[in-house]
């Protein structure tokens, strides 16, 4: 019986823990490049690497919580910290993803 009960107890927990999706930061992320039509990313969901595609970008940070902005396209190496409502230089910066 108490292992029934446990059993329970342990899909309840990962029925939880698998159902609650992560929110997404509200605003958006606009992207200028050199040359280039400024465009956006709206509502980034946190834990997700978003491509900027090749080009020398600036990033504005119109969301209500953090990004890390990254030297690569794969959210990988040195990431530089954008607070909400902040912005980068024009620079190599090649991808992004949302903290909150």
């Amino acid at each position: 019986m108490r292992s029934i009960v446990a059993l329970v107890a342990v899909a309840a927990t990962a029925v939880t823990l698998t159902a609650t999706p992560a929110a997404a930061a509200s605003g958006a992320v606009i992207v200028s490049t050199l040359g280039e039509p400024s465009w956006g990313i709206g509502d980034p969901r946190p834990d997700e690497c978003h491509d900027l595609g090749a080009g020398y970008h600036s990033v504005i940070n119109e969301t209500d919580g953090p990004i890390l902005v990254f030297p690569d396209h794969a959210c990988a190496g040195e990431a530089m910290l954008v607070h909400a409502y902040d912005r980068t230089q024009f620079g190599l910066h090649y991808s992004f993803e949302a903290l909150t």
